[in-house]
């Protein structure tokens, strides 16, 4: 299983959970993918125990392998500058 973890500052709005809705502020995001490319999203808030499931999915990547480029290219995204 590749995993992955990054921290990042919310965007405004904060990232979609299944269970609470909207987190904002500085958050912790972690990827999962197993062999089969089945791919989860968690985020909590940093420092936290507690995790959410990213709204969205079920997920699931072609290559297993690109898991590693897929979490920075969403964690740049969610952490993109507003315009």
């Amino acid at each position: 299983m590749n995993e992955r973890r990054s921290f990042f500052s919310s965007p405004a709005g904060g990232v979609m959970t299944r269970e609470v809705g909207a987190i904002t502020g500085e958050l912790e995001l972690h990827s999962t993918v197993d062999e089969d490319g089945a791919l989860a999203l968690r985020v909590r808030y940093a420092g936290a125990d507690e995790w959410y499931a990213v709204e969205g999915g079920p997920y699931r990547l072609h290559d297993a392998r690109d898991a590693e480029v897929l979490h920075e290219v969403l964690v740049a995204i969610i952490n993109r500058p507003a315009a």
